[in-house]
């Protein structure tokens, strides 16, 4: 599918991830000057784990009201909120104050009940028949914005403007570029509601909807929602604190070089989109098992500390492995639900990884304290875990290819 083949309304939300990329630099700029400012890994694992604690249960309560209202409105409070979290650590810095970084840190996640309006309005908006090419194009283009933001912020903030008044700035700036992303949205982004809400749903509503997804996360959603929790639990113990913190204690590196290993991150999807054009959905099933084995076996490998350079290969190894999961494990999602169903579902699944994880940023904080390698050996663990359920998906698709 060439890019002037997508829907307007699909072209204009995936530039707005093109346009965020500065913003998510404020990831890793956060964990590196709390690390700079003498907290340890542990302390900044305690910290997230804090603020998660209040997000749990708004996640599936924002996800039941975004079904029935319009999903931009909740984009643009994602990135109100962002704006608000790095204005507060900019003001955490210039203070000196724990308070406001915890505070900063609370209002972050609190916009992350939010996020599964992301899948929500890309289920909306690209084209039901040609999903799979759509999502290409949602990988490729964000990701080239970041392979050049992300080593010219490095560069900058690693090597140049090195001091946290500099950072502080910095970040200062990021809050207001992101305020003006909040008026494209506004401005670019089409207006979409998944479904009306009928006033016969409106009593016990709350209750049917509980159901409806505990029906399908136990029948059509079952291998999907297991390997991807298992999936998605790995990658929690290697949240971006672990990186910078395995950045710095294992190679002395600053934020440029955390650039440099993310900026192979991004190079890397968009080599694996090529790829993936030539794979039909027919071996969805063998592509996650290769993607999944892939991650396992790079995660293992930068266990081991490699010498830096060889480090930014795994990174570009490890997310060829990690994108073709996404893109492949997004379609298959996309095929078992309707569009109504999208926001709803995406959030309990949300919800549901969200209780399974609340302690571990505790926890790898622990491990990454103790040494900055485990985390990545749980991680290791947990990805080679979901191979078995990507094999029982398989399994299923052929049985239904036979019968009908």
């Amino acid at each position: 599918m060439k890019w002037s083949e997508l829907p307007h309304e699909a072209r204009a939300y995936i530039i707005y991830h093109a346009l965020v990329a500065p913003v998510l630099f404020s990831w890793y700029i956060i964990p590196y000057s709390l690390l700079e400012s003498g907290y340890s890994v542990l302390q900044v694992g305690v910290i997230y784990t804090a603020v998660s604690l209040l997000s749990l249960p708004l996640t599936f309560i924002v996800g039941r009201v975004y079904t029935y209202r319009n999903l931009k409105a909740g984009l643009m409070i994602i990135d109100v909120l962002g704006s608000v979290s790095i204005f507060l650590f900019a003001a955490a810095i210039w203070m000196n104050s724990p308070l406001l970084v915890a505070a900063s840190l609370l209002i972050d996640k609190l916009s992350g009940p939010l996020y599964p309006l992301y899948p929500a309005y890309e289920r909306a908006v690209y084209p039901e028949d040609r999903m799979k090419e759509a999502l290409i194009w949602h990988m490729i283009v964000p990701e080239a914005s970041l392979a050049v933001v992300l080593p010219v912020m490095g560069y900058l903030f690693g090597v140049t403007f090195v001091s946290l008044e500099c950072v502080m700035w910095g970040l200062a700036g990021l809050g207001i570029y992101e305020l003006v992303l909040v008026a494209y949205l506004w401005l670019a982004l089409k207006p979409v509601t998944l479904s009306e809400e009928s006033e016969e749903k409106e009593d016990g509503g709350f209750i049917e909807d509980v159901k409806s997804v505990a029906l399908a996360l136990k029948g059509k959603l079952k291998l999907y929602f297991l390997s991807s929790m298992l999936y998605l639990l790995a990658w929690s113990f290697l949240p971006s604190f672990v990186t910078v913190n395995f950045i710095v204690e294992e190679y002395g590196g600053t934020l440029f070089h955390v650039s440099l290993f993310e900026s192979a991150i991004s190079l890397a999807s968009i080599a694996s989109m090529k790829l993936c054009e030539h794979i039909p959905e027919s071996r969805a099933f063998q592509a996650l098992m290769g993607s999944a084995l892939s991650v396992t076996a790079t995660t293992l490998l930068i266990s081991l500390r490699p010498s830096f350079p060889i480090l930014v290969l795994l990174a570009f190894a490890v997310r060829m492995g990690d994108a073709t999961w996404f893109l492949f494990n997004r379609n298959w999602f996309f095929k078992l639900i309707s569009k109504e169903e999208a926001a709803l579902v995406s959030s309990a699944v949300s919800t549901l990884r969200s209780g399974f994880s609340l302690l571990l940023p505790a926890l790898t904080g622990l491990l990454a304290n103790f040494d900055p390698k485990l985390p990545y050996m749980v991680g290791f663990i947990l990805f080679l875990s979901t191979i078995p359920f990507y094999l029982a998906a398989w399994r299923e698709q052929k049985e239904k290819a036979l019968k009908s």
